[in-house]
């Protein structure tokens, strides 16, 4: 078992980084944000970003803890809760943040600015009870 924890909380301040512009950017309101091509075009990022670095993680745990093999994102998200390094419920209603990210990087002409701001609202604290999880376990590794 090699567990790359110095990698692993790079990517945690990445998150906690990303989770606070994410913060700022769910206190616009909804009007604005659908006008605003700058302000949709960087939450989008934020999302992809903290998705990517929630499922990164949680891949790199799986292979080198449990030696679990994922292909897909969404996949990585169930196993997580099944190996129980975030809660079994938790995993099971946020798996679809990671189809949530297939649409905006490969379906991105079909976006519908109201589910992006729907996510905007929950983002930050999903992404915060990951990261909490994954320090917990972290500490017990």
């Amino acid at each position: 078992m090699v567990v790359d924890k110095f990698s692993i909380e790079e990517k945690l301040r990445k998150l906690m980084e990303t989770i606070g512009f994410l913060e700022e950017y769910r206190k616009v309101p909804k009007e604005d944000f659908i006008k605003d091509h700058t302000i949709n075009g960087a939450v989008r990022h934020y999302l992809v970003l903290g998705i990517e670095i929630i499922v990164d993680i949680g891949n790199h745990l799986l292979s080198e803890v449990f030696q679990v093999k994922t292909t897909e994102y969404a996949e990585i998200i169930e196993r997580l809760g099944e190996v129980k390094i975030v809660p079994e419920d938790f995993a099971r209603k946020n798996v679809d943040m990671a189809r949530f990210r297939n649409l905006l990087i490969h379906e991105y002409i079909k976006i519908d600015l109201e589910k992006v701001y729907q996510n905007l609202q929950k983002a930050p604290d999903i992404f915060r009870e990951f990261a909490k999880a994954y320090q917990e376990f972290l500490e017990k590794i």
